[in-house]
């Protein structure tokens, strides 16, 4: 969700008072991660541009989809409850199914068929991969739809 949905990376940016937030020192990173803890700042990201072509092409191209995330880590019951109020705040076309959890490899096989992940974060790629999945690196403050929508045609 954040990177490819949600615009997580500029939310933060902002937030931070920074152009990027890997202009950031570590242990200043680590005070702004933790004072979001606790809040509602993942119900307030904005969507990324291309968030509601995403959802339409993967819904129609599949008949549907599911929503994966990962909470913040010591902040997993707070942070799910927001990113669930977002999905429901911001989306036009609504998921089958929302998880939010860690262990994103773990669902590779959801109800016993490869499923496919889309997602910025190359170790959840690999775990994806790994535990038997399809995935696709997509990241969208860098990356044109078109390699979405390029390898779902290919999966589909």
């Amino acid at each position: 969700m954040d990177g490819v949905l949600a615009d997580f990376f500029g939310a933060f940016s902002n937030y931070c008072g920074v152009n990027h937030w890997k202009e950031l020192e570590h242990e200043d990173l680590m005070q702004k991660i933790d004072s979001i803890k606790g809040t509602d700042f993942f119900a307030k990201i904005p969507k990324t541009w291309c968030c509601d072509e995403l959802i339409e092409f993967v819904s129609n191209i599949s008949g549907g989809y599911s929503i994966l995330s990962s909470p913040l880590e010591g902040d997993e019951d707070n942070c799910a409850h927001w990113k669930k109020v977002w999905i429901e705040e911001k989306l036009l076309l609504k998921p089958d199914e929302i998880f939010i959890k860690r262990d994103k490899g773990g669902l590779a096989q959801y109800q016993g068929k490869p499923n496919v992940l889309i997602d910025d974060r190359p170790h959840n790629i690999e775990d994806w991969q790994n535990n038997g999945g399809k995935a696709i690196r997509f990241q969208a403050n860098e990356d044109p739809i078109d390699v979405v929508k390029d390898a779902l045609k290919e999966i589909f």
